[in-house]
């Protein structure tokens, strides 16, 4: 009976050891005011908002500047593909206007007609870019960046704002838009359907959509009744929305990133905000209890997640504001070493 239960105890804390370092944590550099490691692309290469000049960090350690656009004083930097395309804005004195960024060089997107305001939120593959803009007698209104130019995507039926957050493969789009009489509520569009509206939870009155995989499969917020906001995961089905929960102890939570195996990666907040992890198979995991202990790093923010698991988001090192990027430690050996960039800045 003892050898059994020494035995179980043994087992219980070599798996409990093992919990605790699923992720290596890698500083990849300062980032203000909630920043850090805004997005990642399959190559490892992590887009940094720092609150002044965003950058992106390669896994060679290397750094590319990004800049701003002529006359323009800072950046801040929210997507990057896989092709190296990085997206976000550039800041005047006076307003701001979204960029993409070729080796570091910027391109003004433009507004809407009339406008004078934009930004670009997220990138797919093939270089779709979207935001939101304002323009003549239109509020900010969720825009869609092609080729072609820019094209507001509209409004739910009754509302005046909306912004897109993500894009997927193939064209589509989700972020959310307000609702007359107040309050607002996630969105996802594509060229057939137009903005269809995804709902909120059981007794919620407002819901954001933050990131959409290739499979339709929806994270983001919800409301779920007074004082109440939890993660969610809407399916590709229709009206499915799936409550992620909160960690132990936390009062709410948002996912903001989701990868092509269904991984979701956000916050859960206490006092102070804990990175998450969220698997169908896992459940929700606080990602402090998945690095090597004693580091120095609190993880507040987890903000994207790519289809080898590795993970950027903001925390904070040893009293500093820092950008992270955790990577699997099975992965590890294998996270690709080729990057897009190779010089340093």
């Amino acid at each position: 009976m003892k050898r059994t239960l020494y035995c179980a105890c043994l087992v219980a804390l070599l798996t409990s050891l093992a919990a605790a370092q699923s992720y290596t944590v890698t500083d990849v550099g300062p980032g203000g005011g909630s920043g850090g490691g805004r997005a990642i692309n399959s190559l490892g290469n992590v887009v940094v908002d720092n609150g002044g000049i965003s950058f992106v960090w390669t896994p060679s350690h290397h750094y590319l500047v990004l800049a701003p656009l002529p006359g323009g004083t800072e950046t801040t930097a929210l997507g990057i593909n896989s092709h190296g395309l990085v997206v976000g804005q550039s800041y005047f004195s006076v307003g701001y206007h979204a960029v993409s960024w070729t080796s570091g060089k910027p391109t003004d997107l433009g507004t809407l007609p009339g406008g004078v305001l934009s930004w670009a939120n997220a990138v797919n593959a093939s270089g779709l870019i979207v935001g939101a803009a304002d323009g003549t007698n239109v509020g900010p209104e969720a825009v869609l960046w092609s080729s072609a130019g820019p094209q507001g995507l509209g409004f739910l039926t009754g509302g005046s704002y909306s912004d897109a957050f993500g894009i997927n493969r193939v064209g589509q789009v989700v972020g959310f838009s307000d609702l007359p009489g107040g309050g607002y509520h996630g969105f996802i569009w594509s060229k057939v359907t137009g903005m269809q509206d995804l709902g909120t939870l059981p007794g919620g009155g407002g819901s954001s959509a933050s990131a959409i995989n290739d499979s339709g499969q929806v994270a983001g917020g919800s409301d779920c009744g007074p004082a109440c906001q939890h993660a969610v995961l809407w399916s590709s089905g229709k009206g499915s929305i799936l409550d992620l929960g909160v960690l132990p102890g936390a009062s709410y939570s948002s996912a903001y990133g989701i990868n092509n195996h269904g991984a979701v990666v956000g916050a859960s907040g206490y006092s102070q905000d804990h990175a998450f992890v969220w698997t169908s198979t896992g459940g929700m995991q606080d990602l402090n209890d998945l690095i090597p202990q004693n580091t120095g790093w609190s993880l507040q923010d987890a903000f994207a997640i790519n289809d080898n698991g590795q993970i950027a988001g903001f925390g904070d090192l040893n009293g500093q504001e820092h950008g992270f990027l955790l990577t699997p430690i099975a992965a590890a050996s294998k996270a690709p070493e080729n990057s897009k960039y190779s010089a340093q800045q």
